[in-house]
C-alpha cells in the first residue's frame, strides 16, 4: 500500500463556525471529500464489514487502509486545532485519534439510543478565556448522502446546559434533536458531551455508510482503541503522533511529548 501524506494545509475554523460550534456543540462541513477517495472509503468500509478476510490484517481497522487519510485530513485539522490544541511544533498534532468504527446502517435498522459522553472533568466541553475546549470530540464522515431523519441527530447546547436533560428527552423527539442533511463526503463534528441518537434508517436508495472517529488532547484520553503497532506504522509520522501515549513532558529524559515511537504508544 502506498501511504499517502496530505500536503494541503489545514483549513481554518471561522469565526461563524466558532460560533455556531459554541453555540450548538457540533457543525457540519459539506462535500469535503473528493470522489476519488469517496471510492476507496466506501469499498474499505464494504470490505470491514462483508470481507474482511481480503484486507491484509493491519488493513482491517477503520484508521486503516484509505481511511488512514481521514485521521488528520485537512479539513478537519484546522477545526482540531481550535477546539482541542493547537500542534505541538511543526511534526506533532496537539490531538490524538482513540477511538474509531466503521459504519454500516441498512433500511430499518437503528443505531444507539440517546445518549451522551462525560459532562464533566477533562473530557468536558467548555470555553477559556475565549477558547473552546471541546474534550472528548466525535468527527463522523458521511461516505453516502444523508437526508433529514437520517445521520446522528443532536441536542443541540446541551452539551452546556445548566440543568440536566429531563427524561422525556433522554428518549429521541424531533421537535428538540436537530437533524441533518448532507450530500457524499461531508463531515460532522461534535462534542460528546452533546446528547445524540443514532436514528432508524429511513432511505431505501442506499445504506448508511459512516466511519466514526473520536479525538480528545494530547494530554487526555478516555478510550483505550487497542490497535495494533503495525497499524500505525503504516502511516506518515506526523499522522502517527495522533496516536501517542498521554502525557506532557518527561523531566528525566527533558523532552516534551510530540512524537510516535514504540515506547510512546497509546493504543
Amino acid at each position: 500500500m502506498t501511504v499517502i501524506e496530505s500536503t494541503a494545509d489545514p483549513v481554518a475554523m471561522t469565526e461563524e463556525q466558532k460560533f455556531l460550534f459554541d453555540l450548538k456543540g457540533w457543525v457540519l462541513l459539506p462535500g469535503v471529500l473528493e470522489e476519488g477517495l469517496l471510492q476507496q472509503l466506501r469499498e474499505h468500509v464494504l470490505a470491514l464489514r462483508n470481507t474482511p478476510e481480503s484486507l491484509a490484517e493491519y488493513e482491517r481497522y477503520s484508521v486503516a487502509g484509505p481511511a488512514q487519510e481521514l485521521v488528520d485530513h485537512p479539513a478537519i485539522t484546522g477545526v482540531l486545532r481550535d477546539i482541542l490544541a493547537p500542534d505541538q511544533g511543526d511534526d506533532a498534532w496537539g490531538f490524538r485519534c482513540e477511538s474509531s468504527f466503521a459504519h454500516v446502517r441498512k433500511l430499518g435498522e437503528a443505531g444507539s439510543p440517546p445518549h451522551c459522553g462525560p459532562l464533566d472533568g477533562a473530557m468536558a466541553y467548555r470555553m477559556i478565556n475565549g477558547r473552546i475546549w471541546s474534550g472528548l470530540t466525535r468527527v463522523v464522515w458521511e461516505l453516502n448522502e444523508v437526508k433529514k431523519g437520517g445521520g446522528t441527530p443532536i441536542l443541540s447546547g446541551s452539551h452546556k446546559a445548566s440543568f440536566p436533560v429531563p427524561e422525556r428527552f433522554r428518549a429521541f423527539d424531533p421537535s428538540v434533536y436537530e437533524e441533518y442533511e448532507c450530500p457524499p463526503g461531508s463531515v460532522l463534528i461534535f462534542s460528546e458531551s452533546c446528547w445524540h441518537v443514532g436514528t432508524e434508517w429511513k432511505d431505501a436508495s442506499q445504506d448508511r455508510l459512516a466511519i466514526f472517529n473520536c479525538y480528545c488532547s494530547y494530554l487526555a484520553q478516555w478510550h483505550k482503541m487497542n490497535l495494533p503497532a503495525e497499524v500505525v506504522a503504516a502511516m506518515p509520522p506526523k499522522r502517527q503522533t495522533a496516536f501517542r501515549a498521554v502525557w506532557g513532558h518527561d523531566f528525566h529524559n527533558k523532552q516534551h511529548n510530540d512524537f510516535y515511537d514504540e515506547d510512546n504508544l497509546a493504543l
